[in-house]
C-alpha cells in the first residue's frame, strides 16, 4: 500500500467514526480529579446579616480537627450536563480544609480561637460537602457540631448547620466549584453564629 493510498483510507475511517458519533475520550485536562482544595469565595460573611457576639471574649473556643464521615471521602462534586457524567475528586484533606477555614471565618468575627486550653471545646463532623452541577452550581455543605465543658466532658450543645451556594458559569470549570463550596461553608459558619445558643454557649449561661 503506498503513503497516499493509506492517507485516503485513515480520512475515510476518520470521517465515518464522526458521521457514527464516535467521540474521542477526555483528555486528563478535561477532568477534575484530584484538583486541590482551594479556597475563592465570592461572597463575605458581612453580606449575610450581623452578628450578635457580644460579651464573649472573655471565652476561648477551641476547636479541635473535624472528622470527615462522607462515605467518599475524595469525591466532592459531580457534572450532570455532559454524558457521562463527571465526578470531581480531591487528594487533599477535606476535614483540615475545613476546619481551618472555618476557624479563619470565626476569629475573623471576634471568637477567640485557641489551639489548646479552650473555655469550650467545638469538635466537628462533615456530614456532606458536595456540589452538583446541572443548569447550575448548587453546592451544600453539612456539619454536626458539639460543644463541650473541657473541664468536665459535659456536652453543653450539639448543632447541626449548614450552608448552600448556588450560581451560574462556565461549565465544568474548578473555579466554580471553589467558589459554590467556600460561599456554602461561609453560609454554614453564619448558619451557625446568628444562633443564639452559640453565645449563651460561649459565655456557659
Amino acid at each position: 500500500m503506498n503513503n497516499r493510498l493509506y492517507v485516503v483510507l485513515s480520512l475515510l475511517v476518520g470521517l465515518a467514526s464522526i458521521g457514527m458519533g464516535v467521540i474521542a475520550p477526555a483528555s486528563a485536562a478535561d477532568k477534575l480529579e484530584n484538583i486541590p482544595l482551594t479556597w475563592k469565595p465570592t461572597t463575605t460573611m458581612a453580606e449575610r446579616g450581623p452578628l450578635d457576639l457580644k460579651g464573649i471574649d472573655g471565652a476561648k473556643l477551641q476547636v479541635d480537627a473535624f472528622i470527615d464521615n462522607r462515605e467518599d471521602k475524595a469525591y466532592i462534586g459531580v457534572n450532570k450536563a455532559k454524558i457521562p457524567n463527571r465526578k470531581v475528586t480531591t487528594q487533599e484533606d477535606v476535614a483540615r480544609f475545613v476546619t481551618y477555614q472555618m476557624k479563619t471565618l470565626m476569629s475573623a468575627q471576634g471568637v477567640p480561637i485557641v489551639e489548646s486550653g479552650g473555655t469550650v471545646v467545638m469538635k466537628g463532623w462533615i456530614k456532606r460537602y458536595f456540589v452538583e452541577e446541572a443548569s447550575r452550581y448548587n453546592a451544600d455543605v453539612e456539619l454536626e457540631l458539639t460543644f463541650s465543658d473541657p473541664a468536665t466532658g459535659k456536652i453543653l450543645w450539639s448543632f447541626m448547620t449548614s450552608g448552600n451556594s448556588s450560581r451560574y458559569g462556565i461549565s465544568y470549570k474548578a473555579d466554580n466549584y471553589y467558589e459554590v463550596l467556600s460561599d456554602a461553608l461561609i453560609s454554614a459558619t453564619h448558619e451557625l453564629l446568628r444562633n443564639p445558643k452559640f453565645r449563651d454557649v460561649m459565655m456557659k449561661k
